[in-house]
């Protein structure tokens, strides 16, 4: 099964932004990595205009960098930074979770949304047949299943925050992918917090919650003091 990025019809620069994100998802690009403008260019037939418009979309949603002498970079943090945007992180999440308990936001359909969600991550690694594509599928998942939870709570503001931040985490953990976790692993995880929000007790959901993000810190941080 061939995995690439649907482009919908967008801005040359959005369509870029698009394609660097592609490239964290799958794990092709980690912490420091360089962008060169020129390669992006040539990769997608465009000019370098957007190009560098694009760079600048995604040094202010925090996933690269760029200093004179290095160029545009994919971020690199160190692990007390990681941890902070794993609280920051947690802490929106938290108010979203929060919100959609409290406001009896989600109906029976988002319900079965976020099912399916997590029974297309069950089934993800017979879908796959590459690491790459299982890589991209493992992590387009986790993120359309937080996005639902985000955009459900009608919090546009916190949801932009918490994509950019999704990502910086992403690029940490590419650099060891078996910090992402497995299919099975972050299918059971996720099943769960679908299953504490049925309940409508936001204890019961805040601490499946807090259970999910603490495998990624444990995995992230705490292995790599």
């Amino acid at each position: 099964m061939v995995i690439m990025p649907e482009y919908e019809k967008k801005s040359l620069s959005d369509i870029v932004v698009a394609y660097v994100k592609h490239r964290i998802l799958s794990g092709a690009l980690k912490s420091g990595d360089k962008l060169i403008e020129a390669d992006i260019s040539n990769e997608l037939s465009t000019s370098r205009a957007p190009v560098r418009e694009a760079m600048r979309i995604l040094n202010e949603q925090g996933i690269i960098s760029f200093s004179p002498r290095r160029g545009n970079q994919v971020l690199e943090m160190s692990p007390k930074e990681v941890l902070e945007v794993f609280e920051i992180r947690i802490s929106l999440e938290i108010q979203i979770l929060h919100t959609l308990v409290t406001q009896h936001k989600l109906q029976e359909q988002d319900y079965e949304e976020l099912y399916n969600l997590t029974l297309q991550m069950q089934n993800g690694e017979q879908e796959c047949s590459k690491d790459e594509e299982r890589v991209f599928l493992l992590n387009t998942l986790d993120l359309s299943f937080h996005r639902y939870l985000w955009n459900a709570s009608e919090s546009s503001r916190r949801g932009q925050i918490l994509e950019g931040l999704f990502y910086q985490l992403l690029i940490v953990m590419n650099q060891n992918i078996v910090s992402l976790g497995t299919f099975a692993e972050k299918a059971q995880e996720h099943l769960r917090i679908l299953n504490a929000l049925k309940t409508k007790q936001s204890p019961l959901v805040l601490d499946e919650f807090m259970k999910h993000m603490q495998s990624y810190v444990d995995a992230t941080v705490v292995k790599n003091k």
